[in-house]
């Protein structure tokens, strides 16, 4: 009996399996943080994010109170780390989390500490709330806010492309700029400015996420 011969088969059978089981099983992505003062009260919080299966796990510890919350996460794009914003001016971070990742098009969801727990931001129809930006040529999509007397509106545009396939210099949009208020972890609808036809420089078009930041 070649024993020989067994022992290779056995060993080149073991690494195939091996390589099989690294190509099914995908590593989990590392965990990343942020900081952002959540309560308003001047004390800065350490945000945790971990890959939990399909989902992503954003945690933080408030005034000695542990709170997490499970949110879809795109485990091709894998976790990152969540934007710190403020979208209403009231001094207590929101958190911009990454939800879904395509080839022009960001998918996010906002957080807020309710005084007690990390839960998502809700729209008018009590929902969590998504907002989306970039687009690509075809669409012209993102958030920001703006300054109202000593608060914020957040705003989003949603457009398309009236004219996909025209020089860059010709394109121009319609869709719409929704402008909310944000109260208790809700929005709220104040207005909805149509956009027809508009060069992507316009200021019904223009949005920072920037000017959202805490």
């Amino acid at each position: 009996m070649n024993r020989t011969g067994i022992v290779r088969t056995a060993a080149v059978t073991g690494i195939t399996a091996a390589l099989s089981l690294a190509t099914i099983v995908p590593a989990l992505a590392a965990p990343v943080t942020t900081v952002a003062d959540l309560d308003g009260d001047g004390e800065i919080e350490t945000v945790n994010v971990q890959q939990a299966g399909d989902d992503q796990v954003i945690s933080a510890t408030v005034n000695g109170t542990f709170t997490s919350i499970h949110v879809p996460a795109d485990t091709q794009a894998g976790i990152q780390a969540p934007r710190v914003a403020d979208l209403n001016g009231d001094g207590r971070a929101e958190l911009i989390v990454t939800q879904s990742v395509g080839a022009n098009t960001t998918f996010f969801t906002a957080l807020h500490f309710d005084g007690r727990n990390l839960s998502q931001v809700v729209g008018a129809d009590d929902k969590p709330y998504s907002v989306a930006e970039g687009g690509g040529v075809a669409a012209h999509l993102g958030y920001g806010c703006t300054a109202v007397g000593g608060g914020r509106t957040f705003e989003t545009v949603a457009s398309e492309a009236d004219n996909v396939g025209a020089p860059a210099e010709q394109l121009t949009y319609s869709g719409s700029r929704t402008v909310y208020t944000l109260r208790d972890g809700a929005l709220s609808v104040e207005k909805t400015i149509p956009i027809t036809s508009r060069p992507a420089n316009d200021p019904l078009l223009v949005v920072d996420p920037a000017t959202c930041d805490a």
